[in-house]
């Protein structure tokens, strides 16, 4: 929820919001830096986290920057850690930046919350499909994200798979819009008709009673830097055809299907095919389950993530300077 505009800027784009709001909050971070004197901070916006690194001397604490934006490799040089989001990115940033002196560079995907999402009961399922309006006897391909042309999402694209891979199969989308949704709003209804079904900004607090409608969760987009719904879909046991790219192919591992979401036909395939296979569904729903406890629960990636920051801790001030 977006608390009140400023005045000042309410005229400005939403861009330059961002650029305002990030650059007027250096000074007074820099401030109680200096009063508080930590041994670490630890940022995720890279305008401040880039500022924060520039004057580290003067506020004497190491600077990790966690990249949840895909950045280059060399944009992150010179940080005293940099948190990346899956061993992909890792290997990416060694090889590029092999002979160059770093920073600790580390791998710690995000973890989801794996009590609150998990498999449903026939109960809820039931209850779940109930309360979003959808038919029970329905096959549900679930997406998530905004309606547009500007965050790469590609709804029109799944549709047109969807479409393609049954003729029964009903496409669910729950995200707000964005610049073009209406030019995509209108393909999704062209190739699916009523069995498209757009329901806009869900509440956060339902979002685990959404997954629970799905009998397989898809997404058009190419790449992405790390998809939290997908990791809520394996942890719900539902299966996630994606496109095969290496980070979302590493995130979903034995619980996916990678495919190439450029290619028409292949995700229809992959539809097709766990629609045909009940027994195949199965398998890869408690297979997606298994990872998301495994890989994925909040414990266990709290703990390897404050390993990685107390050795970045342990490291000298502004090694690299």
């Amino acid at each position: 929820m977006c608390g009140p505009v400023n005045p000042l800027i309410r005229l400005c784009s939403w861009a330059h919001r961002y650029e305002i709001e990030q650059y007027s909050a250096i000074p007074s971070v820099l401030w109680r830096l200096r009063q508080r004197k930590p041994d670490l901070v630890y940022c995720g916006d890279p305008v401040l986290a880039w500022n924060l690194k520039r004057f580290r001397r003067w506020h004497g604490a190491r600077v990790v920057f966690t990249d949840g934006m895909r950045l280059s490799p060399h944009w992150l040089r010179g940080y005293d850690g940099v948190h990346l989001l899956a061993p992909p990115y890792l290997t990416e940033a060694n090889r590029i930046l092999t002979g160059i002196p770093k920073g600790h560079y580390f791998a710690v995907p995000y973890f989801v919350d794996t009590a609150r999402f998990r498999p449903p009961t026939p109960e809820e399922r039931a209850a779940a499909r109930a309360a979003f309006g959808l038919p029970q006897d329905a096959f549900i391909v679930l997406t998530i994200g905004p309606v547009g042309q500007v965050s790469g999402k590609r709804l029109d694209f799944l549709a047109s798979e969807v479409a393609a891979g049954s003729s029964t199969a009903l496409l669910v989308s729950a995200g707000g819009d964005e610049d073009g949704s209406e030019a995509v709003r209108t393909h999704v209804t062209k190739v699916l008709g009523s069995r498209a079904k757009l329901l806009g900004r869900v509440d956060r607090q339902r979002i685990p009673q959404l997954h629970w409608v799905a009998d397989v969760y898809s997404l058009g987009t190419l790449a992405e830097p790390f998809s939290i719904a997908l990791l809520e879909a394996l942890a719900c046991g539902t299966p996630v055809i994606h496109n095969n790219e290496t980070v979302m192919s590493w995130q979903s591992g034995v619980g996916g299907f990678a495919v190439s979401m450029e290619t028409p036909g292949e995700a229809a395939a992959a539809i097709r095919q766990v629609a045909a296979n009940p027994q195949l569904r199965a398998e890869k729903s408690r297979a997606a389950r298994a990872l998301a406890l495994e890989r994925y629960s909040p414990g266990p990636v709290g703990a390897t993530l404050v390993r990685e920051l107390r050795h970045v801790a342990a490291r000298p001030l502004g090694l690299l300077t």
